[in-house]
């Protein structure tokens, strides 16, 4: 999460062998995105992709980006652009 702050969005939860992460959906993700810890809305944490910290600002001002984590749901985002 950016230092900035954080949000509540929906999300989809995988039960998948670390094996299957390492060999397959890690090599495969661009080099902007790592794996980190998101707290679940029960407390839990849980391993998720998710943008590096340094990435945000450049690409906020860039506008490569958009925060739609208002929206907290990116179906919410598709669904009003759609």
């Amino acid at each position: 999460m950016h230092e900035s702050g954080s949000a509540s969005v929906v999300g989809e939860l995988y039960d998948l062998p670390l094996k299957i992460l390492r060999d397959h959906l890690v090599p495969a993700e661009p080099a902007e995105l790592e794996i980190g810890v998101i707290e679940l809305e029960d407390g839990s944490a849980a391993l998720a992709t998710v943008l590096r910290d340094a990435m945000v600002d450049p690409l906020l001002q860039t506008g490569d980006i958009q925060d739609i984590s208002y929206l907290g749901d990116w179906r919410e985002f598709l669904h009003r652009e759609g």
